[in-house]
């Protein structure tokens, strides 16, 4: 079943077919008139011909079905069964065919299958009237014939939206993989840190001061030895503790930064930001969410990319004190009614420590497409 809203842009993308469609319709013109008199009749075949093809390239640039599609379908119809009356060589039935192309686009199979036989039983009137017998078997050509091009049409436009949803899926794969390496990473960081802290930071500690005891109870001889070693045990925790505050700062990831290089892996995307920080920065406090903020955004990326067909994003930060706002925008189709589903329910239970509020907006309103997701939490030191 295809999509009703999904454009036939490959008409236009692939010369062959178009110049096909327009050699046809050319030829059967030229059949159909090469021996008329020019006379107003004739004037008049003409102009149907020619309105019925840009009505057939008009049809098909529209994006979703609409009335004007409808109208523009059914005029087609109506003048070719019009011009069969006139036809002396039975071959304007193959234009049939070209209405044929354009169904598989904007109608189900069930849908586009019925308009077909619509057509050819009126077809079957304009004929039956001379011949009833020879006029079944010659609609029943025509038929298979538009069932054809039917099929074939319908498989491309499958085919197409395959290699895109493929498409769509490698990229969100590639931001999957780029996330969890850069996850792991800070993980793996953050653990030793932790470790160094509590564990041998704590030892360390206790070192000092038993150390700093036993000076007092040792004879004076041994007190500059004993006074010697405390100020090394110190000194080694004091470069533990440095060790460990260097980690944690390098896990202060710069979010737009991380953001730039997800977006590096993702091709033909691109991430414009909008801001008031310099130079375009922004940095969270909380290790925690900060990771919890990356894959918010990042799940939001893929729903843009998969659903959305979004290539170009546009993040907007905002930071007073510890409140931060982030809108991301993508140019994606958008969508009719917004529904809160696991998606922005998972993103809410994520930021729900952080007092997040989560709120997707869609931009059917404006002059642009796609939809808005705003984040707002409160930043605050792990």
């Amino acid at each position: 079943m295809i999509p009703k809203q999904l454009p036939i842009k490959f008409f236009f993308k692939d010369r062959l077919l178009s110049l096909s469609a327009l050699l046809t319709w050319a030829l059967v013109s030229f059949i159909f008139l090469k021996s008329a008199e020019l006379n107003s009749t004739t004037i008049w075949q003409a102009f149907a011909l020619v309105s019925f093809i840009v009505l057939f390239f008009t049809s098909i640039s529209l994006n979703k079905i609409s009335r004007y599609y409808v109208l523009a379908v059914f005029v087609e119809v109506i003048l070719l069964l019009i011009l069969i009356y006139f036809d002396r060589y039975q071959i304007i039935p193959i234009l049939f065919c070209l209405v044929a192309s354009q169904l598989p686009a904007h109608f189900t199979h069930k849908k586009a299958m019925l308009i077909l036989v619509v057509i050819n039983i009126a077809y079957y009137f304009t004929l039956m009237a001379d011949h009833p017998e020879q006029s079944i078997y010659t609609v029943l050509i025509f038929f298979m014939l538009q069932i054809f091009a039917f099929s074939v049409i319908g498989a491309t436009l499958r085919e197409q939206k395959a290699k895109e949803e493929i498409g769509a899926i490698n990229q969100e794969l590639l931001a999957t993989r780029f996330m969890l390496k850069e996850s792991s990473k800070k993980q793996e960081r953050l653990r030793i840190s932790r470790d160094l802290h509590d564990v041998l930071g704590h030892q360390l500690t206790a070192l000092a001061l038993n150390l700093e005891v036993t000076q007092h109870k040792l004879p004076d001889k041994y007190k500059p030895l004993a006074e010697e070693n405390l100020k090394q045990a110190k000194q080694l925790l004091q470069d533990v503790r440095n060790v460990v505050k260097e980690m944690r700062s390098q896990d202060k990831l710069n979010l737009i930064s991380h953001l730039n290089n997800l977006f590096s892996q993702l091709p033909n995307c691109q991430l414009n930001i909008q801001g008031n920080q310099e130079n375009n920065s922004i940095e969270i406090n909380s290790l925690t969410l900060n990771n919890q903020l990356i894959f918010c955004l990042q799940e939001a990326i893929s729903n843009a990319l998969r659903h959305g067909k979004a290539n170009k994003f546009t993040l907007s930060v905002h930071q007073e004190k510890n409140l931060v706002t982030l809108e991301l925008t993508d140019n994606g189709k958008g969508c009719e009614q917004i529904i809160a589903g696991n998606g922005l329910k998972g993103m809410q239970e994520r930021l729900s420590e952080f007092n997040g509020k989560i709120k997707l907006l869609t931009q059917e309103n404006t002059t642009t497409s796609g939809c808005t997701l705003r984040i707002q939490v409160e930043d605050n030191y792990d």
